[in-house]
């Protein structure tokens, strides 16, 4: 007959491991408690470079809308927020980057920016981020009246923001371009400091109507286009692959059903553009840009605008 305590030491790790069993299960229970939610449609919270003071400015508009458009189409729910601080276009890149502040940026793309980053390929505003006109000083209309090539250009000073990727496709093609703070490009325009400050045809005429009270001394350019291939992307974190997902397939199926060319035509900037302004009826210049990548070359006519280079 086994003495007691014989029994204890074949009984003690059948207990152990019985034990072990059981917090297991309870830890996996726990688990599944914790994941409920998700799996329940949690909402997803996307912040994004928060541009100005109260948090949604003319940059944020159209983008923001779009985002809205493709999130929707796929059912998602999301919560939108701006970031906590203000940032501009290099430190919203480092944030996403860092996995920092931000986990969605919308921003020019290059093939540098498409490395670092994930990036969704479809061209926002199908083009028109690379069809530049002039804000200038009304007294100034003459000057740029005047300018037929490329080389008649370079003859002026263009200003353009810090980080912004329009700065090196500019300097690429000869142009004399300086880079300052988004927030004081108005003002040096304005002041004679830079002679035009060049701004894509879809959003130029909301800045410029924001900012005439205080600077009503410039107005459009009405003679002159750059032209150079380029166009925003939303980007996320490399390893977001969710995010990226959700946001790319909501595009896709919008560009399918025709409510992204709906959304397009209807806001308020591409409208203004197309009813008051004759992109054709411009003198062209036209610059290559070095910055694109193959990808971005590549991609089918139908992400574009018809009529308007890739």
């Amino acid at each position: 007959m086994p003495t007691p305590r014989r029994v204890t030491q074949v009984l003690r790790p059948l207990l152990m491991g019985c034990m072990l069993c059981l917090a297991t299960l309870l830890f996996a229970g726990r688990a599944l408690a914790l994941d409920a939610p998700a799996a329940a449609g949690a909402p997803l919270t996307i912040v994004y470079p928060r541009y100005s003071e109260n948090g949604e400015d003319s940059r944020s508009r159209y983008p923001l809308g779009l985002l809205r458009l493709a999130l929707d189409k796929v059912g998602a729910r999301y919560v939108l927020r701006p970031s906590d601080k203000v940032m501009g276009h290099s430190r919203a890149i480092a944030a996403l980057r860092a996995g920092a502040e931000v986990n969605l940026i919308w921003a020019g793309t290059t093939a540098e920016l498409e490395r670092e980053l994930r990036p969704i390929r479809i061209p926002l505003t199908r083009g028109l981020l690379g069809h530049r006109l002039f804000i200038i000083r009304k007294e100034d209309q003459a000057r740029f009246s005047a300018v037929r090539t490329l080389e008649d250009l370079r003859q002026l000073t263009a200003a353009q923001g810090v980080g912004w990727p329009d700065v090196e496709i500019m300097r690429a093609a000869g142009l004399q371009v300086e880079a300052f703070r988004y927030d004081l490009l108005y003002a040096l325009v304005q002041h004679g400091r830079i002679d035009y400050l060049p701004r894509s045809a879809f959003e130029i005429y909301g800045e410029l109507e924001t900012r005439q009270a205080i600077f009503p001394d410039l107005t459009v350019e009405k003679t002159l286009v750059l032209v150079y291939p380029f166009d925003m992307y939303f980007f996320t974190r490399q390893d977001d692959l969710e995010l990226a997902r959700l946001v790319e397939q909501g595009l896709s199926l919008a560009l399918q059903d025709g409510s992204f060319l709906d959304y397009f035509n209807k806001a308020p900037y591409i409208r203004d553009l197309m009813t008051t302004m004759d992109l054709e009826g411009r003198r062209h210049i036209t610059i290559p840009n070095p910055l694109q990548s193959m990808e971005t070359a590549a991609l089918p006519d139908r992400y574009w605008l018809a009529g308007l280079p890739p």
